[in-house]
C-alpha cells in the first residue's frame, strides 16, 4: 500500500491513488499461493475472534453438546423441547457447564422497577448442582425440572407485602426464545417471573405477550391480504449510550453516586460547543478505550456482538451497539451489556453512567430501538419492495403500515 500511493503521488484524484493501492494490493495477493493466502485469512480470523461465543449455549457451541446425547443439532430451536427432551437438554447444559468451570446455575429473571435502581437489572438466586446420597457424599445434579422452573419470594415485587403468605410465592419458567449464558462459575437461565395469580412480576413477560400477540394478529392480518406466512416476530438493534468519567470525582458528588445524574450545582465550563468529541479517535492518554476494549471482549466470548464503539456528542460520552436479533434475544443481551459496561469502568478507574440525562445542558444518553417486524422467511414487513415480492401484491405494505 505504501509504494503504491509513493508510485501515485503524481494522480491527480486521490480516489484514483487509493483505487490503485487496491488494485496492486490486490494483485500481490493473487501471485501468493491460495492455500497461503487463505491461512493468512483464517490466522487472522481466529485470533480477532477467538472463544466468541463459548459462554452462551446455542448454536454450534450448544450443538456439540445436544448431540452427545442423542438430540439433533439446532434441537432448541424448536420449543418444543421444554415438553419433549427437557432431561437430555439439561444434561447438555450440564455437560457444557462443567466443561466451562460453571458449578452453580440460576434464573435470571428482570425485575418489574428495576430500572435504575437495581445494578444489573435482574433477579436471581443461585443454587449449586449438587445433591447428596444417603451416605452423605455430595454430587453432581441438575435436571430437566432444575432447567425448565423454579420457585422463590415474590411477595416483594414490584413493592413489599402487598400479598398474603399463601399466594407470596414467585414462580420461574425458562424462556426458551433466548439463550443460557455462562459468568465465572454460573449459568444464568432466562426465565419469566410471575406471581402466584399468573400476573407478571417482571419486564419479559409483557414483552413475550407482546410478541405473541403482534404474531397471532400479524399472521391473522396476512391471511385475509392474500399472503400467508408461518410466523412473525420483532427484530430490534439497541444502541446503549454511556459517559464514562473518572470514579474518584463521581465519588465527590452524592447526587451522580444515588441517582446517576446531577441534581445540583453549575452547568459544566465547558459544553458540546464545538462537536469536537462527537466520533472524534479515541485518545491512549485516557484508559476509556481500554475500557472498551475489555467490555467487547467480554461481552464477545458471551455472544453478545459489540460490533460498534464511537464517541459520542457530549465530553466523556461513548456509544456502542450490537448487531440487530430477535426482540428476546437482544433485550436481554443488552442487560447483560450495560452490567458489565458498570464492572469494567471500575475495573479501570472509571464510573459508567447509564441515566438518560446525566448533566444539564449536554446530550442525554438515547438508547435507539432499531425496531423491525419480520416474516419466518426472512422477509423485513417493514421493507415495501420484500413485501411486494414475497406477497406479489403492491397493496399489502400500505395495509401492514396502516395496522
Amino acid at each position: 500500500f505504501f509504494f503504491a500511493i509513493r508510485a501515485s503521488r503524481s494522480a491527480p484524484c486521490p480516489l484514483a491513488v487509493l483505487s490503485g493501492a487496491r488494485s496492486m494490493m490486490k494483485s500481490s495477493l493473487m501471485l501468493l499461493p491460495r492455500r497461503f493466502a487463505r491461512s493468512l485469512s483464517d490466522k487472522a480470523t481466529s485470533k480477532v475472534y477467538e472463544g466468541f461465543g463459548q459462554d452462551v449455549f446455542k448454536g454450534a457451541v450448544a450443538d456439540k453438546y445436544l448431540q452427545a446425547h442423542g438430540l439433533p443439532a439446532g434441537a432448541l430451536d424448536d420449543y418444543s423441547w421444554t415438553t419433549k427432551h427437557a432431561d437430555k437438554v439439561a444434561a447438555a447444559v450440564s455437560d457444557w457447564a462443567a466443561d466451562r468451570g460453571a458449578t452453580s446455575f440460576c434464573h435470571w429473571f428482570q425485575p418489574l422497577g428495576a430500572s435504575g435502581v437495581r445494578h444489573g437489572l435482574s433477579g436471581q438466586v443461585q443454587n449449586m448442582m449438587i445433591s447428596f446420597g444417603k451416605d452423605g457424599v455430595p454430587v453432581w445434579d441438575f435436571k430437566g425440572k432444575d432447567l425448565l422452573k423454579g420457585e422463590t419470594d415474590g411477595s416483594s415485587y414490584p413493592n413489599g407485602g402487598l400479598r398474603a403468605t399463601h399466594t407470596a410465592g414467585g414462580y420461574l419458567a425458562v424462556d426458551p426464545t433466548s439463550h443460557i449464558y455462562r459468568r465465572e462459575d454460573t449459568i444464568y437461565i432466562p426465565a419469566c417471573f410471575v406471581s402466584y395469580y399468573g400476573h407478571a412480576l417482571d419486564e419479559k413477560t409483557p414483552l413475550l405477550r407482546a410478541n405473541d400477540a403482534i404474531n397471532r394478529e400479524g399472521t391473522r392480518l396476512l391471511k385475509l391480504l392474500g399472503y400467508n406466512v408461518g410466523s412473525i416476530g420483532c427484530n430490534i438493534g439497541l444502541e446503549q449510550e454511556f459517559f464514562l468519567v473518572p470514579r474518584d470525582a463521581y465519588q465527590k458528588r452524592p447526587d451522580l453516586m444515588l441517582t446517576g445524574r446531577t441534581v445540583a450545582g453549575k452547568n459544566a465550563p465547558r459544553g458540546q460547543e464545538m462537536c469536537d468529541h462527537y466520533m472524534g479517535p479515541f485518545s491512549l492518554a485516557s484508559p476509556a478505550i481500554a475500557c472498551m476494549q475489555e467490555i467487547q471482549r467480554q461481552t464477545m466470548r458471551m455472544g453478545i456482538p459489540l460490533r460498534t464503539r464511537h464517541r459520542e456528542v457530549a465530553p466523556n460520552q461513548y456509544e456502542m451497539a450490537p448487531l440487530f436479533g430477535s426482540v428476546t434475544t437482544q433485550v436481554d443481551q443488552n442487560v447483560w451489556a450495560m452490567q458489565i459496561i458498570e464492572e469494567v469502568a471500575a475495573q479501570y478507574g472509571l464510573a459508567a453512567l447509564l441515566q438518560e440525562k446525566p448533566f444539564n445542558d449536554v446530550n442525554g444518553s438515547g438508547k435507539h430501538n432499531n425496531w423491525s417486524i419480520g416474516t419466518d422467511t426472512g422477509v423485513n414487513l417493514l421493507n415495501v419492495g420484500q413485501v411486494g415480492q414475497a406477497s406479489g401484491s403492491h397493496d399489502v405494505f400500505p395495509v401492514i403500515m396502516s395496522a
